[in-house]
């Protein structure tokens, strides 16, 4: 019977033979080192203590953290797909679909990522089976309790009670990235429209435009300027970034979660094609409860694994996926070119 001793000892054997790889191979790197990315901000600190750390202390090798945007991050292993700089894409439905179908990263199964049995299938369908999302969020309202006395409790009343002035409003502009997302199928889709019929999003944007009463953001710092100088009362913004907001001492902010449901996003992470095989292990440790229970309490967002016991603070904070709606992420990639160009020449915002 092999006992733990002899696995670590077979490990170690492992790890020496790679090194000397790396040193042959004229890097001081190990072979099964790896590159991870990550947003900015607070995302690079819970990537860094909650999965780059744990993958290090369990297997040794390294996980050096690489900031950017999806958009590059694919661009990077497009120009090198055979020894591809970067070796775990974290990225969004749309475009981790997008590299799917690109064939730039594996499409895993259960044994590659046993985890991923303990994910909800939404969050599999999300990205069309390339893995699964690993943290989600909810497009939610947040509001200014000094100015805004009576919230609202709806997306409809929301609207409804900008048009009639109660306050200056603020909406994501087209050049956000994943507006087609939460502002035109999210507005579309609460006024009857959908994927095929994005005219009530258009009216109703041009309306509250119209009115004088709504400014746009452009990133998600733009519309916490806006809401701390007094620019605007009220706006809808993501419910994680929200409240970790409110935690900075800015308690004059405060959160609603829809009754006519917020639109869910959500982030995955995939192993790219050509990549180390220790990839894997450290895929295994992103969709671990026990990890995801740290990143979530870093980022203040829902994430993906059933089994995850939230702290009694992140309970009341979480936007269960269940309360939420969900866009067609095929369809809007699809769409999204369309829209954008219809967005542009009709409601310029």
């Amino acid at each position: 019977m092999e006992t733990r001793s002899m696995k670590r000892r077979a490990r170690s054997l492992v790890t020496a033979a790679a090194a000397a790889a790396g040193v042959a191979a004229g890097g001081g790197v190990l072979a099964q080192d790896i590159t991870v990315t990550s947003y900015g901000g607070i995302w690079e600190t819970a990537i860094k203590e909650c999965y780059a750390s744990e993958f290090e202390k369990r297997t040794g090798y390294k996980a050096n953290v690489l900031i950017g945007s999806p958009a590059q991050w694919m661009s990077q292993v497009e120009a090198n797909p055979e020894n591809p700089p970067v070796h775990v894409l974290v990225s969004t439905e749309p475009n981790t679909i997008a590299a799917g179908d690109g064939g730039l990263i594996e499409k895993p199964t259960e044994a590659d990522i046993k985890h991923l049995a303990d994910v909800p299938q939404i969050f599999k369908d999300a990205v069309d089976g390339y893995g699964a999302c690993f943290d989600y969020g909810a497009f939610i309202i947040a509001y200014n309790k000094n100015t805004v006395k009576n919230p609202p409790k709806t997306i409809k009343e929301f609207v409804d009670r900008t048009l009639a002035g109660e306050w200056v409003a603020t909406l994501p502009s087209i050049s956000y990235a994943i507006s087609t997302t939460v502002m035109i199928w999210g507005f579309a889709d609460t006024y009857g429209g959908g994927v095929d019929d994005i005219q009530p999003a258009i009216d109703v944007v041009n309306r509250m435009k119209d009115s004088g009463n709504l400014i746009s953001w452009s990133s998600v710092t733009d519309f916490l300027n806006q809401m701390s100088t007094g620019e605007a009362d009220i706006g809808m913004y993501w419910d994680g970034r929200a409240w970790a907001f409110i935690d900075k001492g800015n308690d004059w902010m405060e959160v609603v979660v829809p009754e006519d449901k917020a639109v869910m996003t959500c982030v995955a992470m995939n192993k790219v094609k050509n990549a180390p095989d220790s990839v894997w292990e450290y895929l295994n440790i992103v969709y671990e409860p026990g990890p995801m229970s740290c990143f979530s309490n870093h980022l203040q967002y829902g994430v993906t694994n059933r089994n995850v016991i939230y702290s009694d603070k992140m309970k009341s904070r979480i936007t269960p996926w269940e309360e939420t709606r969900h866009a067609p992420p095929r369809e809007v990639g699809r769409k999204s070119a369309d829209w954008i160009e219809r967005w542009n020449k009709e409601v310029g915002f």
